[in-house]
């Protein structure tokens, strides 16, 4: 038996909603009756092996591979949010507070500890499986996908599982499966590539002519005056790594409250947001005020940026509450 850590509540498309899916297909039409194969697929994300929840393990239908959407997406840092009045899901890139609890989901479902027990495929039989058929609207990263008619997504126990294939396709990732091991595998980080270094050259040297200041014809050089849209472009850079930073070590100082339940730990993730992350923004709010003063462009961004950082700085507090 492969050793993980036990599932916790999470955030966001929790199963609880996923079972809102389940009752309101049941009032819809009947459970199918399937003859599956439920295999033990090992699924790798960039290197590290994970495992779905209890429940949720893949499985094989008329020679189609089924996968927990929820599961692969997290895995994928994909964010997954459900509407149950259409019937769709939304697979996106995560903000702020999805990061966080894709990476506590991800903490969680992480194998640390490989079975080397060999699966006897001899042993392997089909089973009954009850599932309901529904049509699902799928949107990946803001484009409407849909699967055939002959592989349509399936609910399970409130949870909904996708033909690999089609999710590999319409999330823009290769997916890889392997039907000898059962297993899934995908890289989603970009390998870094040794920098090569080109043999220095000597510019030849030119008398410099020093640019004419006024003059007539309007020309003349000086300093290119930066754009509105690249000063905003930049501050939004600036916030974005400063959530991605706050996430990390959020991430793991919850880590160690699992590990110790160390109370002390959640008033460090206080302190934390409150002392560090707070100066941090305030500097690059201060730095994007200056240069949008001093070039005349208009400073009311700067209330929307407060706005939007105040609310996702609640929500992770909220979310330290529910600990």
């Amino acid at each position: 038996m492969k050793a993980r850590l036990r599932m916790k509540a999470i955030t966001g498309l929790s199963l609880a909603v996923m079972m809102g899916v389940s009752a309101q297909a049941s009032a819809a039409q009947a459970p199918m009756d399937v003859d599956v194969y439920q295999v033990p697929m090992h699924f790798t994300f960039d290197g590290k092996e994970y495992a779905p929840p209890e429940g949720q393990q893949g499985f094989i239908y008329e020679g189609t591979t089924y996968v927990p959407i929820r599961f692969v997406s997290y895995s994928l840092d994909k964010a997954v949010n459900w509407d149950p009045n259409t019937y769709t899901v939304t697979i996106a890139e995560p903000k702020a507070t999805d990061k966080i609890n894709i990476s506590e989901y991800k903490l969680n479902t992480q194998v640390f500890s490989k079975s080397t027990e060999k699966f006897d495929k001899s042993k392997l039989a089909p089973s009954n499986l009850k599932v309901y058929k529904e049509k699902i609207n799928y949107v990946f990263d803001g484009v409407k996908k849909s699967p055939s008619d002959e592989l349509p997504g399936y609910i399970v126990d409130g949870s909904l599982f996708v033909p690999i294939r089609f999710f590999s396709e319409s999330v823009g990732k290769t997916i890889n499966w392997d039907p000898e091991t059962y297993s899934v595998s995908a890289v989603t980080k970009e390998e870094k590539k040794p920098e090569v270094k080109l043999p220095e050259v000597k510019p030849e040297t030119k008398p410099v002519t020093p640019p004419i200041i006024g003059g007539g014809g309007g020309g003349g050089g000086g300093i290119t005056k930066p754009s509105e849209a690249s000063i905003n472009a930049e501050a939004k850079e600036r916030m974005s790594a400063l959530q991605s930073e706050a996430a990390g070590v959020l991430l793991d100082l919850y880590a160690k409250y699992l590990a110790t339940h160390d109370e002390s730990l959640k008033a460090k993730a206080r302190e934390y947001i409150r002392e560090t992350s707070d100066k941090k923004f305030e500097q690059i709010m201060s730095d994007t005020e200056t240069k949008l003063t001093s070039n005349g462009y208009d400073r009311s961004i700067i209330d929307t940026y407060r706005s939007d950082y105040e609310k996702t700085k609640a929500d992770q507090e909220e979310a330290l509450k529910n600990k």
